[in-house]
């Protein structure tokens, strides 16, 4: 499984500032979502029974990518204060 994503540079035609914004503001709220969602799994995953090798690997995989996400958050709302764009 591959973490690339190619880019391609997208076509801005006239898309007003304000337009732009608002995906910003959406992506940061959905992104926002995630987190608090890997943050729960991460709790279920604690409290399942099973070898604590694998449990503690799972969590700190489920907290990588919380740690991830939150990265993303940060870059897209610029260290985390809401900037509109």
């Amino acid at each position: 499984m591959s973490n690339v994503i190619p880019l391609a540079p997208r076509l801005k035609q006239g898309r007003l500032p304000v337009v732009e914004a608002e995906e910003r503001a959406a992506l940061a709220s959905d992104l926002i979502e995630l987190i608090e969602r890997v943050r729960e799994l991460t709790e279920h995953v604690a409290g399942l029974p099973g070898p604590a090798l694998q449990i503690q690997q799972t969590a700190q995989q489920l907290l990588d990518a919380g740690t991830a996400l939150e990265r993303a958050v940060d870059s897209l709302t610029e260290g985390g204060e809401w900037v509109p764009f």
